[in-house]
């Protein structure tokens, strides 16, 4: 079987699984890849466990200033964290039309989130036995409260899954599949973002 590449991960280190997804043996090495990943809309959000307030529209009129937390991370996936931080902070800003920060202080509420889980698997090869096709699953902790400690959004299980698939150009292969960070990041901002507008303004 093809390794699968996770950006940034030590060599050493196994690659991250989720809680009851087939064990892998793979392991990562550090590479750079942002052109050879094309995305491809194969499979939607997947959430589960999450906790909405209210129904219809964005966030409530009184929210004008959101603060979006560096997200943590519990798997040994070296600048996902980041990556997740700053897409979730974009995506906030251009879809629900509120100023985005990195502090408390005068924020209206606060988003933090904790990233639990990160799995890659080949799907499918090429004629050259490189995996052409990956099933990227991503899973948080995720929590959204208003100034005064009002929950408007939670989910203790959020879980993303998207398949990728790489260009078919072969001058962009690599030695060993990668997938990009920055994309999957970007990805899962706008799915959890798209799930917190559902939510709506607060309330029981």
């Amino acid at each position: 079987m093809k390794k699968v590449t996770i950006l940034g991960e030590p060599p050493s280190s196994p690659a991250p699984r989720l809680p009851g997804s087939p064990a892998r043996t793979e392991r990562g090495t550090a590479a750079v890849l942002a052109l050879a990943l094309t995305v491809v809309a194969l499979f939607g959000l997947a959430a589960c466990g999450y906790h909405l307030l209210g129904t219809g529209g964005a966030l409530p009129s009184t929210v004008k200033v959101v603060a979006v937390l560096p997200f943590e991370r519990e798997v040994p996936v070296l600048q996902l964290d980041q990556r997740v931080t700053e897409a979730m902070t974009r995506e906030m800003s251009q879809r629900l039309r509120v100023k985005v920060q990195s502090t408390k202080e005068g924020a209206d509420a606060v988003l933090s989130g904790v990233i639990t889980g990160f799995n890659v698997a080949p799907m499918s090869y090429d004629a050259a036995g490189r995996a052409n096709r990956y099933n990227v699953t991503m899973a948080a902790k995720v929590r959204l409260v208003d100034k005064d400690g009002k929950v408007l959004f939670e989910s203790l299980g959020y879980r993303f899954s998207e398949v990728y698939e790489r260009s078919a150009f072969p001058g962009s292969y690599f030695s060993e599949e990668v997938v990009a960070y920055d994309v999957v990041a970007r990805d899962f901002s706008r799915a959890l973002v798209a799930t917190i507008m559902e939510a709506g303004p607060g309330g029981q």
